[in-house]
């Protein structure tokens, strides 16, 4: 319970007074209560199935460390992802590899090192999908100017994809000498930085190492890409549910906004920051403020409501107390982190 948890917690609140404010409550109410429930079960189905692919491209990225069935991967990850859902920090992603090292018996600085590497990957694919938001969405005339201008930033973010991938590429089989190289090019930083960023480089390709083989690494990437199509797909079908019909390029253009959401410090759930990225993205679109926010409390609770149950079952399953997640503190401090 310290300053930063506290900080989160007041801009959560600032964002959920952005999002309510000006809002009919009764129409809210509304908006809610008359989404389809035949149609709302494939959204929540969808949440279960997001946490087999990322359990499935966790084997191939834990593979090179020791082959792990799909029960121990599975239950880590929902572990992992239920804390997120109510701790701060993002310390399930800690409390997943410290599971995952107990239940197998690996090295925990290796499950949380795959950890990062997927976080990378992840990232690629928000890369990829804003810049194809950039590049294809219709801005209304108003924001003519600022299309114009995002569309550059999607441009070039995407090159940067590209220029990221090839280089990537060379760093996983030329490692000694992208460094050596790298080093001479950032010349022009001090010494201390320059090799820090070297370091970072180096700490880099070791993990690209742990995917062995040309298939085991496009394996991860088409997991990828498939694990963040469904989301796009999941808003998508919420919005039918709300008898919404979203443009093609609104799902996309709202994930976008929902990856960014969770970056900006907040309570546990990104409670405030996801429903105002969400709200607005359907305003930008036409929809009224009280029919955006519905659909964003309804994507929330779809994946945090499921989340949090299933989390709760596989603590019970594996007869795990709910207090030794205070035990996870080791892993911060790097006590445990190779026990």
């Amino acid at each position: 319970m310290n300053w930063k948890f506290w900080i989160g917690i007041v801009i959560s609140a600032l964002f959920t007074y952005l999002a309510f404010h000006n809002v009919d409550l009764q129409l809210l109410y509304q908006s809610i209560a008359s989404t389809s429930i035949p149609l709302i079960i494939p959204v929540v189905i969808l949440t279960f199935v997001l946490y087999v692919i990322r359990a499935l491209r966790w084997f191939h990225l834990l593979e090179p460390v020791k082959k792990i069935g799909f029960g121990s991967l599975f239950s880590s990850t929902v572990i992992g992802f239920a804390a997120n859902c109510v701790l701060p920090a993002r310390l399930g992603e800690f409390i997943r590899a410290n599971y995952i090292g107990r239940m197998e018996h690996i090295s925990k600085s290796s499950s949380f090192g795959t950890i990062v590497m997927e976080r990378l990957f992840d990232t690629f694919s928000i890369l990829l999908l804003f810049s194809f938001v950039m590049l294809f969405i219709d801005f209304p005339r108003e924001w003519a100017s600022e299309g114009r201008a995002l569309r550059t930033g999607g441009l070039i973010l995407f090159l940067l994809f590209l220029v990221s991938i090839v280089l990537i590429v060379v760093l996983r089989g030329k490692t000694t000498a992208f460094l050596r190289i790298a080093e001479k090019v950032l010349f022009f930083l001090p010494e201390k930085p320059r090799h820090r960023l070297v370091e970072m480089l180096d700490g880099f390709s070791r993990g690209l190492v742990l995917v062995k083989g040309r298939s085991k690494l496009i394996a991860v990437i088409v997991y990828s890409l498939v694990l963040w199509g469904l989301y796009v797909v999941q808003i998508y079908v919420l919005g039918l549910s709300m008898g919404l019909s979203l443009p093609f390029m609104a799902p996309f253009f709202i994930l976008v906004l929902l990856c960014f959401s969770v970056i900006i410090p907040s309570a546990p759930g990104y409670i405030g920051t996801f429903h105002v990225a969400c709200q607005y993205g359907l305003i930008f679109y036409g929809f009224s403020r009280g029919t955006a926010l519905s659909m964003a409390i309804i994507l929330h609770a779809v994946g945090f409501i499921p989340t949090v149950l299933l989390g709760l079952l596989v603590f019970s399953l594996h007869h795990i107390p709910l207090r030794s997640i205070s035990e996870e503190k080791l892993v911060l401090s790097g006590e445990d982190l190779d026990g």
